[in-house]
C-alpha cells in the first residue's frame, strides 16, 4: 500500500500500480501488504510492525502511521534547549512498534557552535539508552555541511531491498519533508496522510504527518512506562558498558 485516501488506496501490484478500493472495516495504512480481486481490495495480510501515535490526550487505541516497516527514524531539530520529554516519547512510540528506532537529530547547521551540537547529541545519547541498540545520527541537507555526512550514514541505514521499509515520525518543522526529498531524490508523494516513498537503493519510506509532540498522549506514556521499567530491569541485573557519551556531528 502507498497511500490511503478514504477508502481508495495506492497499491503496487505485480503489474505495476493500482488504485484499489478497500471496505471501511478493513482500515488499510501505508505500508500494507494486501490481496487483490482487480480493483478491490480483498484482505490486509498481517501486520509485522506497525508506527502508531495517538490521536488526543484519552485516546488509548491511538492511529496507525505505517505497517511492516523495520526501522523508525524519529526526527527532533537541533535545539539548544531540546525538550528530553518530546523525544522520550516518540523513542517509546517507535520501540514499541517492533522495529528498530533510530534518532535524527535534524538541521545540525542551525547549532552556533561545535560544543553545542555535541551537547545536544550527547543528551540524544543517553536518552536512547531506554533502548538498547538505538543509533544516534545528525544530519544536515546542506551538501557542504559537515552534517551531510551524518546524511550519509544515515543513507546507509536505510534498506535497500521493496520487501524492507523504514519510516519518518517526527513533530511538525523538524524537516522530515526535507529529510524525505533528501534521501529519495525527491520522489512524489500522494496526499497529505502517509506515503510511501521509493528510495533509490530499492527500499522504501514511508513519510508520516507531523505528529503533536508536545500534547498530552496517553498512548505514548504508557509505551514510555513500560520502556523505563525494562530499562530499570536491565539496571538491577548488573553492570552495564560503558559507552561514549560524546558522538560526533556526524552520529553517534
Amino acid at each position: 500500500m502507498t497511500d490511503v485516501d478514504g477508502t481508495h488506496c495506492g497499491c503496487l501490484a505485480a503489474t505495476g500500480p493500482v488504485r484499489a478500493v478497500a471496505g471501511p472495516e478493513l482500515m488499510p495504512v501505508a505500508g500494507d501488504w494486501a490481496v487483490l480481486s482487480g480493483d478491490e481490495i480483498v484482505t490486509i495480510l498481517p501486520r509485522t510492525s506497525t508506527v502508531r501515535h495517538s490521536r488526543g490526550a484519552d485516546d488509548v487505541r491511538g492511529e496507525v502511521l505505517a505497517a511492516n516497516v523495520d526501522l523508525v527514524l524519529v526526527m527532533q531539530a537541533f535545539s539548544a534547549d531540546l525538550t528530553p520529554d518530546r523525544t522520550e516519547r516518540l523513542l517509546a512510540l517507535a520501540a514499541a512498534s517492533a522495529a528498530t528506532p533510530v534518532l535524527v537529530l535534524s538541521q545540525v547547521d542551525l547549532a552556533p557552535s561545535g560544543a553545542a551540537l555535541r551537547s545536544v547529541l550527547a543528551d540524544l545519547a543517553i536518552l536512547a539508552e531506554s533502548c538498547p541498540g538505538t543509533r544516534v545520527v545528525g544530519i544536515s541537507t546542506i551538501p557542504d555541511h559537515p552534517g551531510a555526512a551524518g546524511l550519509h550514514r544515515l543513507r546507509a541505514l536505510l534498506p535497500s531491498s521493496p520487501a524492507c521499509a523504514a519510516a519518518v515520525v517526527g513533530p511538525a518543522g523538524c524537516g522530515k519533508s526535507t529529510t524525505v526529498d533528501a534521501l529519495s531524490g525527491g520522489a512524489p508523494r500522494a496526499g497529505t496522510g502517509s506515503a510511501l516513498v521509493p528510495l533509490p537503493g530499492g527500499g522504501v519510506l514511508v513519510d508520516t504527518p507531523g505528529c503533536a509532540a508536545n500534547e498530552p498522549d496517553w498512548l505514548a506514556e504508557r509505551y514510555l512506562s513500560r520502556l523505563r521499567a525494562a530499562q530499570r530491569e536491565r539496571w538491577r541485573a548488573g553492570p552495564q558498558p560503558r559507552r561514549r557519551l560524546r558522538p560526533l556531528a556526524g552520529g553517534a
